[in-house]
């Protein structure tokens, strides 16, 4: 194993300049690959990889070729089945030259072609070349841990990790996507079906790409199918059993490594579980943020690390931490993101990589189990059934005074799996045709849940989690943040096997009780202390708003008031200005939000447009 790391390729160019444009890209990429550097080529292609070492440290390099040098493969990402499919292939007769799990997929590829996908238990984004049968695959993992950006440009097309990646190669920045521009100010994310470089797209999620190298067709197809497929006769205690036997497996096959793996941990359900059931295994520490004057769940991220005996390091991230990185963030996600939490994760990163080169993570806890309030308002109503718009009509007044939750309770009654999209949403749709003249669209994902009659309200709601929020916001946010660090993160709750075992359980068992993640705090019994396994959930929290009207008021100023701001060639003037004013006295939370998505597009046009 060991290959995680940055990839990139050019297919339809001279073999030298094929070269010299992969090494291009590679140069961008040294973060998430500062071990070593390989490129192989051929006329009319060339591959590359950037790779952070972290099983078979001395022989794992890539790009990997199988015994006769005609099948080529590199990865980004980690096989975690690797060893019982390398036992598998020997079996077999293949050769094998290295300890890693690059290697598998040559040979699995010899067997079985595309069809190897569905065997690799693992994150991942990957390319094989078959010199021979003149064929490329481009694949991405069932969920998207792993980005892959794709770009075709005339008779050519490249891919890569990242997008910087691609703009190197061309030797200019984007041509920003309107359509993703407007997103973006909507969700605070660029969703999966669009991307912010006009023209580039990214590999969806348990999908592949076959390229015929002579002709230059292209074929899309979805490899595996990741919906949940819940089944009503199945009981709380065999829910609470499918937990218990698929997630300590889940974080075995995610501590092999050789070298030091650390876990994050919030303090919360989700990580609490995961680094208990890695305690045994963890040569590192565990790292949780903490913010100086704001309320966190230090005290039981304490009580879980004593528990288990482990390390803990305490990351204090403070506001001018924040104003220190803002021009920096636009670097790392060179497809902006409005999620607040990038600040903390990336200071707990690089906090991490003193130690450690492998990370565990708790995410994914919440898209599988219920873990959001909003699965609970979708609960509710279905329970409420018919009555649930005059209940939400009736609260409408109390709502406008009070704001808050009791507004997001109101708007899950009256426009429920809207309301689950925008429960992390940043500008209201009319907000954004204000400031851009247009409306944003609605993304694929929420208009599929949207259209399938055939699904209850919660179960719209963990659709929508698991196909729209978890790989637009959540997996970018980890996957940057960590790699910027040159650290690989795991998260043994996003294991495919784990996510078809707990898709089988009616949402109504998820939330017994009325209470989010019932399963989990039943399955946490002898993982978690008592205090721990029934706390709330807060979230990772950060206290954005006192942040955005302190330490940061010059920054918003600039963002919003200045009339050489970038944001300003591509928004109407006057109503940016008039934010400013609103800002100062609107609720903190949802104005904060707000701000901080122009904030972020602001520094991100900047810095690439």
């Amino acid at each position: 194993m060991g290959t995680v790391c940055g990839i990139a390729g050019a297919i339809g160019l001279p073999e030298a300049e094929g070269r010299a444009t992969v090494t291009r890209m590679l140069r961008t990429l040294v973060h998430r690959g500062p071990d070593a550097e390989g490129i192989v080529a051929g006329p009319g292609w060339a591959l590359g990889a950037r790779r952070l070492a972290i099983v078979d440290l001395e022989t794992g390099n890539q790009p990997v070729a199988n015994e006769s040098g005609t099948v080529h493969a590199v990865l980004n990402g980690e096989i975690y089945n690797y060893l019982e499919l390398r036992r598998a292939l020997a079996e077999r007769g293949h050769r094998l030259a290295s300890r890693g799990d690059t290697e598998v997929l040559v040979h699995l590829w010899e067997e079985r072609a595309g069809g190897m996908l569905g065997s690799l238990r693992g994150m991942f984004a990957l390319a094989v070349l078959d010199e021979a049968a003149g064929t490329l695959l481009l694949a991405r993992d069932r969920v998207g841990k792993k980005p892959l950006y794709v770009w075709p440009r005339g008779g050519t097309l490249l891919f890569a990790s990242e997008l910087k990646a691609l703009w190197a190669a061309a030797g200019h920045g984007p041509e920003v996507d309107e359509d993703a521009l407007d997103a973006f100010l909507a969700w605070g994310f660029v969703p999966e079906g669009l991307c912010i470089a006009r023209g580039v797209s990214r590999l969806a999620p348990a999908h592949a790409l076959a390229v015929d190298l002579a002709g230059g067709t292209r074929r899309l197809f979805r490899y595996a199918a990741c919906d949940p497929c819940p089944q009503p006769e199945m009981t709380f205690a065999e829910a609470v059993a499918v937990v218990r036997e698929t997630l300590p497996e889940a974080v075995r096959l995610r501590t092999r490594a050789d070298v030091p793996v650390a876990v994050f941990l919030s303090g919360g359900l989700d990580s609490g579980c995961v680094a208990a059931l890695a305690a045994d295994s963890l040569t590192g520490r565990a790292l949780c943020v903490t913010f100086p004057g704001h309320a966190s769940e230090l005290p039981l991220a304490r009580q879980t690390a004593r528990r288990w005996g482990l390390d803990l390091e305490e990351v204090e991230v403070a506001a001018e931490d924040g104003i220190g990185l803002l021009d920096e963030l636009a670097e790392i996600y060179d497809e902006p993101l409005a999620d607040p939490s990038v600040v903390p994760t990336v200071l707990v990163a690089r906090a991490a990589r003193r130690f450690a080169k492998v990370v565990l993570n708790g995410d994914g806890g919440d898209e599988t189990l219920g873990g959001y309030r909003r699965w609970l308002v979708a609960r509710a109503r279905e329970v409420a059934g018919g009555w649930a718009p005059l209940l939400g009509s009736a609260l409408a007044p109390a709502a406008r005074v009070l704001g808050g939750r009791l507004h997001r309770f109101r708007e899950g009654l009256v426009h429920p799996c809207l309301y689950a999209a925008v429960g992390p949403a940043k500008l209201s749709p009319a907000e954004v045709a204000v400031l851009r003249g247009r409306v944003p669209p609605l993304p694929a994902a929420l208009v599929e849940a949207m259209a399938d009659g055939g699904l209850g309200e919660v179960e719209r709601v963990r659709r929508l989690d698991l196909g729209f929020f978890l790989p637009g916001d959540l997996l970018p946010k980890m996957d940057r943040a960590t790699m910027a660090a040159s650290v690989e993160a795991r998260s043994p709750f996003l294991d495919h096997v784990v996510l078809e075992r707990l898709g089988r359980v009616p949402a109504a068992v998820l939330l017994r009780g009325g209470r989010t993640k019932a399963v989990l705090r039943e399955a946490a019994r002898e993982w978690l202390p008592p205090r721990v396994r029934r706390a709330p959930k807060r979230g990772f929290e950060v206290p954005l708003a006192a942040w955005l009207r302190g330490p940061w008021q010059g920054v918003v100023r600039e963002a919003l008031e200045d009339p050489r701001a970038a944001l300003r060639r591509h928004v109407d003037g006057s109503a940016l200005a008039g934010w400013a004013g609103w800002f100062r006295r609107a609720d903190r939370q949802r104005a904060a939000r707000c701000v901080f998505t122009l904030l972020t597009l602001e520094r991100w046009l900047r810095r690439w447009a």
